[in-house]
């Protein structure tokens, strides 16, 4: 029979205790910042998913816009959001100014809730095409009209910007 004294004891189980517990500590603090980076991850990505379907709903704005107004105003710059694209430089889209107003149109539906922002949209009269076959009359060629809408959605934060572009023939 093995008689063990109390003063032969070293505190080994003491020291393979703390290691232990550290080792626990590190895959805990380990796992919580995991965790915390993907609950970032997926709040994000429901915020420009959010920004994306606002954008959409302005571009379909947009489309209805030109689907039902009988008699489109000029394109000028008089009417807001209804512009000629620029020929030279940057596209008009990227010269809008979408923080102010007067310069865009806005989708104000009810429909879009948790967006910290309604999404704002502007349309650009591309240049007529000619189409061949259009006509019986010799010489005379169909035009079709193509317009470029532009939508500048935000999600439920400002930070999530999506743009989306679309061409509708008239």
């Amino acid at each position: 029979m093995l008689i063990l004294n109390k003063n032969s004891q070293q505190g080994v189980a003491l020291i393979v205790s703390l290691v232990m517990l550290l080792i626990m500590t590190l895959l805990a603090v380990s796992s919580m910042n995991t965790t915390i980076l993907e609950e970032k991850m997926a709040g994000n990505y429901k915020d420009r998913n959010m920004a994306f379907q606002a954008s959409e709903a302005g571009l379909r704005a947009g489309e209805t816009y030109l689907r039902t107004t009988p008699i489109l105003p000029p394109f000028d710059g008089t009417t807001a959001g209804l512009y000629q694209p620029t020929s030279s430089g940057l596209p008009k889209w990227q010269v809008v100014n979408w923080a102010a107003s007067g310069q865009y149109r806005s989708y104000t539906a009810n429909l879009l809730s948790n967006i910290s922002s309604p999404p704002n949209y502007i349309i650009e009269e591309l240049q007529p095409v000619n189409e061949s076959g259009g006509s019986l009359e010799a010489g005379v060629a169909l035009e079709s009209r193509f317009y470029r809408i532009t939508s500048n959605a935000v999600g439920g934060t400002d930070t999530a910007i999506v743009m989306l572009q679309s061409t509708y023939k008239r």
